[in-house]
C-alpha cells in the first residue's frame, strides 16, 4: 500500500530534500514492513482506519445513520479494507475478492466473533449437555445428514402447518372493508413458523402441543435478546454480566425441561408400536422427523440423555425459527411497498400449480395403463400442494426473494474472528484475535447484479441463472462454505 505527500518548498535549496524525503521513509518503511511480514508479525496497522467525523467517539452513529454514504465514503478514500469502530470494537472491513477468502479459511471463525459480541456459545451451552466446543459442527450435520435430505416432504409438511396457523390468527384481527388489519406482522409470522418447525423437528403431535409452541416462542424473546449485544454498543462489564447468567441461570434450561415433559410421553409411544411392531413381525413405519433421527443416532452424534437430545433441537429451533419469522416478516413489508407485484405472483403461483397438476395426472394414467396402484405421493388430494416441483416453476417469486434478500442484509454483516495470523491474497496479514466483518454492500451491489443497483427490482433475475437459494460472491445472505 503507498501513500504520496508533499511539502511546500521554503528555497530552491531544499527542493531536492523535501522531495528526497518521502521516498527515503518509503523505502525504510517497505524494509520494515518486509522484515515484520518475515518474522510473522501482524500487518493490521498497515490497514488505514476510517476518519470520524468531527464530535463523533465512534463510527455507529454515522454508520446507522445511513449505512450505504458511510461505506462509500470509507470505500472512497481507503480502498477495499479499512478499519472502523463499532458496536465497541476496532473491526477489520472485509470487500471485494478477499470476501471469499475469510469463509473458505477455517482460520476465520464466525463461532469466536459472536462469542465475543454476545456471548452464544455460552448461551447454546446452556442448553446442552455435550458437543460444547463443536463450534456447532453436530448442529451443521444434523441439517445436512437429516434435514437437507428431507427437504420436499418437510416442504408439503411445512406448507399444512403454515396455512392452518394463518387462518385461525387472521381470524381474529378485525375486518374492515373486507381487508384484515395487521398491525404487527411479527408475533403472526412467529406462531405460524412455530407450528411448522414443531411438526418437522418434533413430528405432528408436537405440532399440536401448545406447551411446546409456547415454548418454541419464549426461547424466541430470549434469542433475540442475546443478539441486542451485537447491534450496538455495549460495556465490558455487562458483556461479562451477561455471560455469567448464561453460566449460572442456564436460561434455555428451563424451555429444555418443557421440551423434555411435552416429548417423553411422544417417545415412550413411539417406542411401545416399535416392540409391538417387531413382536407381530412387521415393520414399524418409523416417523419422519427430525427428532426421531437424532434418536436413532444417538451414540453417533454423542447424546448425553433425552434432556441433551432437546438441548439441540431448541438450538435447532432458535436459528431457523428466528430467521425464518424475520425472513416472512420482511418479505410481507416488500410487498406491501411493492403492492402491483402482489397480482402478478399470484398468477404465476396458480399457473405453476396448474401445470404441477397436469403432470401428475398425466403420471396418474401412465401407472393406471401400466396396471400399477397410484401411490399416497400422487394422490389428486396433493395436487396443488405447493411442493418443491412446483417452487421450481415459479421463478418471479424467486427473483422477488433473491432481491429482498439483496436489500434485507445489513451492509456490515457475517462477523469473523481470526484464531490465527491470517494472510489474504493481497498481502494483509489479519493477525490473531482481529474480527473482520463482511461488506455485504460490495457484494450486493456489485456490477454482477446488473443495472441500477440502489433500486429494488422485482424481476431483475428473472431469466438468469441466480436462485435465491444458491450462494454466489455476488449473494451472500447465507454466508458461504461451512
Amino acid at each position: 500500500m503507498s501513500m504520496l505527500a508533499s511539502y511546500p518548498s521554503a528555497s530552491a535549496s531544499l527542493e531536492l530534500i523535501w522531495a528526497a524525503l518521502p521516498f527515503g521513509i518509503g523505502l525504510a518503511s517497505a524494509a520494515l514492513v518486509t522484515a515484520k511480514k518475515a518474522a510473522g508479525w501482524s500487518l493490521n496497522n498497515l490497514i488505514p482506519t476510517a476518519s470520524l467525523r468531527p464530535g463523533d467517539s465512534t463510527h455507529d452513529t454515522e454508520f446507522k445513520e445511513d449505512q450505504d454514504a458511510f461505506l462509500t465514503r470509507c470505500e472512497t478514500e481507503y480502498g477495499s479494507m479499512f478499519n472502523v469502530n463499532l458496536h465497541g470494537k476496532h473491526i477489520t472491513v472485509i470487500s471485494g475478492s478477499e470476501i471469499q477468502e475469510v469463509f473458505m479459511n477455517d482460520s476465520f471463525s464466525p463461532t469466536d466473533a459472536f462469542e465475543e459480541m454476545t456471548g452464544i456459545q455460552t448461551f447454546f451451552n446452556s442448553a446442552r449437555k455435550s458437543n460444547h466446543n463443536d463450534d456447532l459442527h453436530i448442529i451443521h450435520r444434523v441439517i445436512s445428514q437429516i434435514i437437507t435430505p428431507k427437504l420436499a416432504l418437510f416442504t408439503v409438511r411445512i406448507q399444512e402447518h403454515l396455512e392452518t396457523t394463518l387462518d385461525k390468527r387472521l381470524g381474529a384481527y378485525a375486518r374492515r372493508d373486507n381487508r384484515i388489519i395487521v398491525e404487527e406482522p411479527w408475533p403472526i409470522f412467529k406462531e405460524m413458523s412455530a407450528h411448522a418447525v414443531a411438526a418437522v423437528f418434533m413430528g405432528p403431535e408436537s405440532a399440536q402441543s401448545p406447551e411446546v409452541i409456547d415454548t418454541f416462542m419464549a426461547s424466541i424473546d430470549d434469542f433475540a435478546k442475546m443478539f441486542e449485544s451485537s447491534t450496538r454498543s455495549v460495556s465490558l462489564l455487562r458483556k461479562t454480566l451477561f455471560r455469567a447468567t448464561h453460566r449460572i441461570l442456564s436460561p434455555l434450561q428451563v424451555h429444555v425441561q418443557s421440551l423434555v415433559q411435552a416429548t417423553t410421553p411422544i417417545i415412550l409411544e413411539r417406542r411401545r408400536r416399535e416392540m409391538d411392531a417387531a413382536e407381530r413381525g412387521v415393520e414399524w413405519e418409523r416417523p419422519d422427523d427430525v427428532m426421531q433421527s437424532m434418536l436413532d443416532n444417538f451414540d453417533t452424534y454423542n447424546f448425553v440423555d433425552l434432556e441433551d437430545v432437546c438441548g439441540h433441537l431448541l438450538i435447532l429451533v432458535l436459528t431457523s425459527l428466528h430467521s425464518t419469522s424475520d425472513v416472512a416478516t420482511k418479505m410481507m413489508y416488500f410487498l406491501a411497498a411493492f403492492p402491483d407485484c402482489i397480482g402478478i405472483l399470484y398468477r404465476e403461483h396458480q399457473e405453476a400449480l396448474d401445470i404441477v397438476q397436469q403432470e401428475r395426472e398425466q403420471m396418474r394414467q401412465e401407472l393406471i395403463q401400466r396396471g400399477l396402484p397410484i401411490g399416497e405421493q400422487l394422490y389428486p388430494s396433493r395436487d396443488r400442494d405447493v411442493s418443491a416441483a412446483a417452487l421450481k416453476k415459479m421463478v418471479r417469486l424467486d427473483s422477488f426473494i433473491r432481491e429482498m434478500f439483496r436489500f434485507r442484509s445489513e451492509k456490515l454483516n457475517m462477523y469473523h474472528r481470526a484464531r490465527n495470523d491470517v494472510a489474504l491474497s493481497n498481502g494483509v496479514v489479519i493477525a490473531k484475535g482481529r474480527t473482520v466483518v463482511i461488506n455485504m454492500r460490495s457484494a450486493h451491489q456489485g456490477p454482477d447484479q446488473g443495472p441500477e443497483v440502489t433500486k429494488f427490482r422485482p424481476w431483475r433475475f428473472v431469466g438468469k441463472s441466480k436462485a435465491a437459494t444458491k450462494v454466489a460472491a455476488d449473494f451472500l445472505p447465507f454466508g458461504m462454505g461451512k
